[in-house]
């Protein structure tokens, strides 16, 4: 099928139309929807998912490229999923990234001023954390690959990342030497490496992950994962059935922790900890979070979802209190111990699930809070949404890293009189659909 490619649309997809052809199965101007594709794109595509109101496709063929596409640097580019947007300049990225963001507010109908879009430092090799699969052919070659976004357990091989560091892609190669020095040793169960980065400290975290409690090629991997100084800690960890339930982990050298620092704070890593995946950006993000949310002194601030404490420490200075509300165990040990090392003594964080935590009444002890909410990608839940409109506060931060669970969020909250003041959204993952905004919600 020949299809023009129109325009972007969220989740990384060219939309295009099919043309009226009668005779065509499918029903004239469905919408088709293509990975990898660019605006002004002539393409020749095959079907492979049919609904009712449109189909998804694949390239089979560019007939006649687009004048906004250019040639991807990565090679794995056209088959892995770790990217949809290398065939497009990033000043072209930006652009259609606004475009796409202001039509998601757009369709709920949400009128705001809508801040220019703050690009990122860095396009590539902004990533801190990363996995590959490791894989064995039928030759007794083990290779790394990444996910094949034609497939939905589909793997792509690729030795390499221009997302991650090149420190990152030189431990890769590393570990792969290793496994390849003898080709009649199998895998056995070996199937997957993860890789950690403190961008600012040089700290590197390995894990080399098993099904099962043996590890292949251990003693080599050690040996040469030593003879390069940023890997301050190697684990090893077991992962039964590849499933994340009942993990365990070796230390096989190094500190049980590596650090990151954003801005003048220092924060601890762990191989549970969540961390943003773009340390470069992190401090332009929570300086826009800072602005947005006015903290004066003497102000209590409610950080709800707050992780591993990160924006509530960053914002600590002026602040009377910080209170942080994670439903997370995990991440609230990272929070105290974060504060801890930083020297911080007016932060609280409590392991309770924020709907409950409000429900309990405890937010009447925190009259005219500053609240910031930075939930998982599903967003808010419209009970919580209803709760919040009835505390008495003049202004709330709202941190998102989808715009349309953001933007639906944002209706929610106007059937309760609050609006959208303004939203600033920042790029804070390059070549790949993702963006991150900060919206401000008044009262007023």
């Amino acid at each position: 099928m020949k299809l023009i490619i129109e325009k972007l649309i969220y989740e990384g997809w060219g939309i295009g139309h099919e043309e009226n052809n009668p005779s065509t199965k499918l029903g004239a101007g469905r919408a088709i929807f293509v990975k990898k594709s660019v605006p002004g794109d002539v393409l020749e595509v095959k079907i492979t998912k049919e609904k009712k109101s449109y189909a998804e496709a694949v390239i089979e063929k560019i007939i006649e490229p687009s004048a906004k596409r250019i040639e991807p640097p990565c090679p794995y580019f056209n088959l892995c999923g770790g990217c949809e947007h290398q065939n497009i300049a990033y000043p072209d990225q930006l652009k259609f990234k606004a475009e796409i963001f202001k039509e998601t507010l757009d369709r709920q109908g949400i009128e705001t001023e809508i801040l220019q879009i703050i690009q990122a430092s860095e396009p590539f090799f902004y990533r801190n954390s990363i996995r590959f699969f490791l894989i064995e052919k039928e030759s007794g070659q083990k290779v790394f690959t990444r996910h094949n976004y034609l497939y939905n357990d589909g793997l792509v091989e690729a030795g390499s990342c221009l997302l991650q560091s090149e420190k990152s892609n030189e431990i890769l190669a590393k570990i792969l030497g290793v496994v390849n020095s003898d080709r009649n040793k199998s895998l056995s169960g070996f199937y997957q490496v993860k890789i950690r980065e403190g961008k600012f400290t040089d700290e590197f975290m390995v894990e080399l992950m098993t099904e099962d409690s043996i590890l292949p090629f251990e003693s080599e991997l050690k040996t040469a994962l030593k003879e390069i100084p940023e890997i301050k800690s190697l684990y090893h960890t077991v992962t039964p059935n590849k499933q994340l339930q009942n993990i365990r982990r070796r230390l096989l050298f190094g500190s049980p922790i590596i650090y990151e620092k954003i801005g003048h704070y220092k924060f601890q890593i762990s191989p549970d900890s969540f961390f943003q995946t773009n340390s470069l950006g992190v401090k332009t993000l929570y300086e826009k979070i800072r602005e947005f949310t006015e903290v004066g002194i003497g102000d209590t601030v409610l950080d709800l979802f707050c992780g591993t404490g990160t924006i509530g420490i960053y914002l600590s200075t002026l602040a009377k209190k910080i209170i942080g509300i994670e439903i997370v165990q995990s991440a609230i040990n990272d929070a105290k111990i974060n504060a801890r090392i930083n020297n911080i003594s007016n932060c609280e964080f409590i392991h309770a699930d924020a709907n409950l935590w409000l429900e309990d009444g405890q937010i009447d002890k925190y009259i005219n809070a500053k609240i910031i909410l930075d939930p998982p990608r599903a967003g808010l839940n419209k009970e919580l949404v209803e709760k919040l409109s009835t505390l008495d506060f003049e202004l709330l931060t709202y941190v998102s890293c989808n715009p349309a669970t953001f933007a639906r969020d944002i209706k929610e909250f106007e059937k309760y009189g609050l609006k959208l003041k303004k939203v600033q959204p920042l790029d804070m993952f390059p070549q790949t659909h993702h963006l991150e905004c900060v919206g401000l919600i008044s009262k007023n």
